[in-house]
């Protein structure tokens, strides 16, 4: 044979990588109040819809629009969750 054999591409195709994350995975929420951060599961959010905050005890009730942000920006950066 003296015709060259095509070969694979070996680097892998580009794309995004995305990344499931638990329920249980916490994320901060800054306080409106006194501006510091509580850090606050995903099943937390879901389920209770509301954040108490550790510094000053001030009571956040979280909305379905905000969820909805919060999904929308995690999916973003490559992150999502199941609601």
């Amino acid at each position: 044979m003296s015709q060259p054999l095509p070969v694979e591409q070996t680097e892998p195709a580009g794309g995004e990588v995305s990344t499931i994350l638990s329920d249980k995975v916490m994320i901060p929420i800054s306080c409106d109040h006194c501006g510091r951060e509580t850090d606050v599961s995903l099943d937390t959010l879901k389920r209770q819809r509301m954040v108490v905050c550790e510094h000053c005890d001030q009571v956040h009730t979280v909305s379905d629009t905000e969820l909805r942000l919060m999904r929308m920006m995690l999916a973003r950066a490559g992150y999502h969750f199941a609601m």
